[in-house]
């Protein structure tokens, strides 16, 4: 009763956030809409029945994504051109979710039946007096494509490297062509990450430029300004996180090692996950070390790399899971960070993926659609950067252990 008793509170916070379209001078604000949505260029721009899916009004590029012109689109279902329509029912569900808005990756199949991925952001209004989903995309086909490929080689170049007898020189060559076509797949990555919030703030800063909604509308424009800031802020954590990997990567992050209470770092990280955790109904333990919680290291950088292990064990950890945070000294004196959960679990092959910058394991962009795949390569080179190592221990639907082994002190 309380679960439906707060769905109908959303809905009707949903409604009260966006007022209907009035009438303008020359025609009613839908037909403006309408125009606008129909032959903006910028990006492609949706809006569709809640439940059918029945589109409203698709502009020219989102039709041109599937190969279809916007006229003939309107009326049909978007679930006539998913390949698994219960990528949809997980939008919803994530959109419910997420308070009004979420982030998905989705494939389309073109009316040519090739078939191609679509980055989405999506959110719930209420239009025309009907709930529905208004939702910018994304094609990242090419990023997939190229994602692939980059396994690909990397899973030969592996097998390949196993047989000494084609020789050094050879090895040697693959490994360069690998590591060139590596470097071309992390530049299109990258391009696409920093693509993704860019499309979003460009994409509601011209709704509010234009005045689509009307000039009295300040609330629905003080929303808009809203969903620009919080793409802003993505783009500026993704940003830093590239430029914490190229310094790791280049040697030239500076460490600012002091001596600290560890078991002090260990709370702060979980009280910052507390909402997290409690929103998906898991269990978390922290266990510190007694009686001596000194370590010396670089405290922001310790901090953030739990953080980062802590939230990869919440996002990926189904609800009534259990995650566990504790620290212990050895008995040659070093010091182990451990961070287990009863999570989805990963392959041996989907762990080196996992530690690949931007890789991103199969099935994860459905439960962390905001992540970019940049922050287990980070923890490792950042504890690497320390001496010490990071081990990751993991089963298929059985959980994952990840420890930061930092080394006694010299």
């Amino acid at each position: 009763m309380h679960g439906a008793r707060k769905r109908e509170l959303n809905v009707k916070q949903a409604a009260n956030d966006i007022t209907e379209f009035g009438d303008t001078p020359g025609g009613s604000a839908d037909d403006e809409i309408c125009r606008f949505l129909r032959t903006s260029a910028l990006v492609p721009i949706t809006i569709a029945a809640w439940e059918s899916g029945a589109l409203f009004h698709v502009n020219e590029a989102a039709a041109a994504m599937v190969g279809v012109s916007a006229a003939e689109l309107n009326g049909r279902s978007i679930l006539e051109f998913y390949v698994d329509p219960r990528q949809r029912e997980a939008l919803l569900r994530a959109i419910n979710a997420g308070g009004g808005s979420a982030r998905s990756e989705v494939q389309l199949r073109r009316a040519d039946n090739r078939r191609i991925w679509i980055k989405v952001e999506a959110r719930r209004v209420f239009y025309r007096g009907a709930l529905s989903v208004i939702a910018i995309g994304h094609d990242i086909t090419e990023h997939k494509d190229r994602a692939r490929e980059l396994a690909r080689t990397q899973d030969q170049l592996s097998r390949q490297t196993n047989d000494l007898t084609a020789g050094e020189l050879a090895i040697k060559q693959r490994s360069a062509e690998a590591a060139s076509r590596a470097k071309s797949a992390f530049m299109t990555h990258m391009s696409h990450e920093l693509r993704s919030p860019l499309n979003s703030i460009l994409g509601f800063s011209e709704l509010i430029r234009d005045l689509h909604f009307g000039r009295d509308q300040v609330d629905k424009y003080v929303e808009y300004g809203g969903y620009i800031n919080q793409a802003g802020t993505h783009l500026l954590a993704l940003i830093d996180d590239i430029l914490d990997l190229a310094k790791v990567e280049a040697g030239k992050l500076e460490l600012q090692p002091s001596r600290f209470d560890l078991n002090e770092v260990l709370d702060e990280c979980a009280r910052m996950l507390r909402p997290m955790v409690q929103r998906r109904g898991l269990a978390l333990h922290v266990t510190g070390i007694a009686p001596d919680p000194a370590l010396t290291a670089d405290r922001r950088r310790t901090k953030q790399m739990v953080l980062n292990l802590l939230s990869n064990a919440v996002k990926f950890t189904p609800g009534g899971g259990r995650v566990e945070l504790s620290a212990q000294r050895t008995a040659d004196q070093a010091i182990v960070i451990t961070i287990a959960d009863t999570g989805v679990g990963m392959t041996d092959s989907q762990i080196k993926l996992a530690l690949q910058p931007f890789g991103r394991v199969a099935g994860s962009a459905a439960s962390d659609p905001t992540g970019t795949g940049l922050g287990l390569p980070i923890v490792k080179n950042l504890i690497e950067a320390h001496g010490g190592d990071l081990q990751i221990l993991s089963e298929l639907n059985r959980g994952t252990i990840a420890r930061l082994v930092f080394p006694a002190e010299r």
